[in-house]
């Protein structure tokens, strides 16, 4: 509150009110309720006992706006001074945010409240997807109230979205409290629901996958702490979930009790890849790569940009090891096949005679995986996106003249380029963003950072971009 002594009082009759733009009643400043008054030549606050407080616009520095309270940063004679306002209804950011941006040059910032995942909470939730998917599974196949049953569930299932969000980008710690209690029994129920509702219309819906994306995702990072348990219902739990539990008994006991793969959506968090087996036969080069589930995302660190300055070339890699790098990504018959090559050779007298039929049956084997017939490389990685930090699994291939990504294998048009000569350096980037496997091609406008499968692929793909793309000193 602003006393008449003070140098920043001014008069009921203030002549900066004239004419006033904007007025927001019941605001409080210093806890007292007024009104606020804002013009283009200076924001202001009147008290029900007389009492005002005035600011140029000009000197307005900064503002914040967090559920109906203001603050505006003012420096009055080189002095930062906060003028904190309180009690603005949810209606008065929108003209507040107008008048900032036109009259004073600044930028309103809405900071909103963090979604807390609460075990009460989730349980409520948990409890409402189990009846949603519960009616799903009742409704008859091929219907159209089954269709309408579905779209209930994922209405259900985006009331435990911003709470499993929040659980995995927080404390690990805190997420194994609450998944981890009652021998995992939260994360049991959600991964025998997933795995055993009937979907057929939003089975791909970008809620369902990320629902999938998340449950993936606690199990990892309680398999990483050791607290995960493998939960089965009990005697006394529903008898949906006892039901449940038998559905996916049988499903183990014939074979198909596999994950559902989760299909790429923009709210997908970094995770850290696994290896993966490509499922693609010799007639059939363009089917997708089956991936498992993704490991837990890291917590957000503080982006560090590495200097461009001169950094150590990787170790050559060598013939082999390029050779073992290709052949994790090829089918599983064409890898036997290779393998038992390289193993009759070694034992045969006439190996170096044979060696070159060898080395061409390899080829044959990488062309049969490439997309690109004079590509140097080719494989999956992990690609972080440059505005929103977002994780998506990419086609990448490297050409003698310059790098690209595809959102599929076999796509023609590229998500990415990068052309040769514009590459400054490729290091290793584990560090920078808290994942294993990454490296990072540095880039003038930008960083890009990707993830390995394993090893050896991180160490290939540094050795040929750097050898095919980079810049030369001098250059």
């Amino acid at each position: 509150q602003v006393h008449p002594s003070s140098p920043k009082f001014r008069p009921p009759s203030c002549r900066s009110f004239a004419g006033a733009m904007l007025r927001c009643s019941d605001v409080i400043c210093a806890g007292e309720a007024g009104q606020f008054r804002a013009n283009s030549d200076s924001v202001g606050w009147r008290g029900s006992t007389g009492t005002t407080v005035v600011h140029p616009t000009s000197s307005i520095r900064r503002a914040e706006w967090f559920e109906g309270r203001l603050r505006l940063l003012c420096e009055t004679d080189g002095e930062p001074d906060v003028f904190a306002l309180d009690g603005f209804k949810d209606s008065d950011f929108d003209p507040l945010w107008k008048f900032l941006e036109q009259s004073c040059g600044v930028y309103l910032k809405k900071h909103r409240p963090k979604a807390a995942l609460e075990e009460g909470d989730f349980d409520a939730a948990m409890r409402s997807i189990e009846d949603g998917a519960d009616r799903v599974d009742e409704a008859t196949t091929g219907s159209v109230q089954k269709k309408a049953k579905e779209a209930d569930l994922m209405k259900r299932v985006e009331a435990v979205r911003d709470g499993l969000d929040q659980a995995v980008s927080g404390d690990k710690q805190a997420l194994s409290r609450v998944f981890a209690a009652n021998g995992c029994e939260r994360i049991g129920r959600l991964r025998l629901v997933v795995d055993t509702v009937q979907l057929e219309v939003y089975n791909t819906d970008p809620r369902w996958q990320h629902l999938l994306s998340k449950c993936a995702t606690i199990e990892a990072v309680l398999k990483e702490l050791g607290t995960f348990r493998l939960w089965k219902p009990a005697e006394g739990h529903s008898e949906s979930l006892l039901k449940r539990a038998m559905v996916k008994e049988l499903q183990h006991c014939q074979g198909d009790d596999e994950v559902p793969e989760v299909q790429e959506t923009k709210e997908v968090t970094p995770p850290a890849p696994q290896v993966q087996e490509a499922q693609a036969d010799v007639n059939e080069p363009k089917a997708e790569a089956e991936t498992k589930p993704v490991q837990p995302a890291q917590p957000k660190m503080p982006k560090v940009q590495p200097p461009l300055q001169p950094h150590p070339e990787p170790e050559p890699v060598p013939v082999a090891q390029k050779d073992k790098a290709v052949a994790s990504q090829l089918p599983r018959n064409l890898r036997k096949e290779v393998a038992r090559e390289d193993r009759d050779g070694s034992r045969s007298p006439k190996a170096r005679e044979s060696r070159d039929d060898a080395d061409e049956k390899a080829e044959r084997a990488r062309r049969l995986l490439y997309t690109h017939p004079n590509s140097i490389f080719e494989g999956w990685v992990w690609k972080r996106s440059r505005f929103l930090k977002i994780w998506r699994r990419r086609w990448v291939v490297l050409l003698p003249g310059q790098l690209m990504s595809f959102k599929n294998r076999g796509d023609v048009d590229p998500t990415e380029l990068v052309p040769a000569g514009s590459i400054f350096r490729v290091y290793s980037a584990d560090g920078d963003v808290q994942q294993p496997r990454c490296f990072c091609v540095v880039v003038r406008q930008r960083n890009y950072y990707m993830v390995t499968d394993d090893e050896t692929q991180k160490r290939t793909w540094m050795q040929e971009i750097e050898k095919a793309l980079c810049k030369k000193q001098g250059q």
